[in-house]
């Protein structure tokens, strides 16, 4: 396979059941941001973790559905999905090109040294990239390794190496530019309300 071929990849934003599945697949997917469009902050929202944009799970619904129990267990949540070109040349690919991770780790530890940080988070590099002239990307795709990693017992030769699996995958699409086809519902999970055990 040459570097610039096509690779489709599945991907899958959760979202909470609204009873407006007509409505999401016209207008979705839906814009991840702090603020209100009047510029205010939005109440109970935290800062996106991969700034702004159009979040989604790569490749694994299971994930998907991770998120939808974990964050809209009260109404239930439906999933939805659409594709994306993993081998295009504006996706800024935090683990699957070493070259954009390095140059990650190394501006962040540039705006360490230049403001005198000890600590700095990930949206504030991706803001500080995305101002530079350079940065063309699209989206970014990144694994946010929890402290809570675990093995899958499949070890190299030696013993003292273990195979990792990598999951709960995550993209944000600053733009729909490489999304490549219509986004549509997959799976809906409705909870009902004052259910009684």
């Amino acid at each position: 396979m040459k570097n610039n071929d096509m690779l489709r990849t599945e991907i899958f934003q959760t979202l909470e059941y609204r009873e407006n599945e007509a409505e999401v697949e016209r207008h979705g997917p839906y814009f991840c941001s702090k603020c209100n469009p009047d510029g205010s902050l939005k109440d109970g929202i935290k800062e996106p973790w991969l700034g702004e944009g159009y979040y989604f799970w790569d490749t694994r619904i299971t994930d998907a559905h991770w998120w939808g129990n974990s964050v809209y267990k009260r109404k239930g949540y439906i999933i939805c999905k659409t594709t994306y070109d993993q081998h295009s040349p504006l996706l800024y690919d935090l683990l699957g090109v070493s070259k954009h991770f390095d140059e990650f780790v190394e501006c962040a530890r540039y705006i360490l040294e230049q403001r005198g940080l000890k600590k700095i988070s990930v949206p504030v590099v991706l803001s500080y990239l995305k101002n530079l002239d350079t940065f063309k990307y699209k989206a970014i795709r990144a694994w946010p390794n929890p402290k809570t990693y675990k093995d899958i017992d499949i070890k190299f030769p030696g013993k003292k190496m273990m195979l990792g699996k990598v999951d709960k995958i995550q993209l944000c699409f600053f733009d729909k530019t490489l999304l490549t086809e219509p986004f549509k519902i997959e799976e809906k999970y409705i909870f009902a309300e004052n259910q009684t055990i």
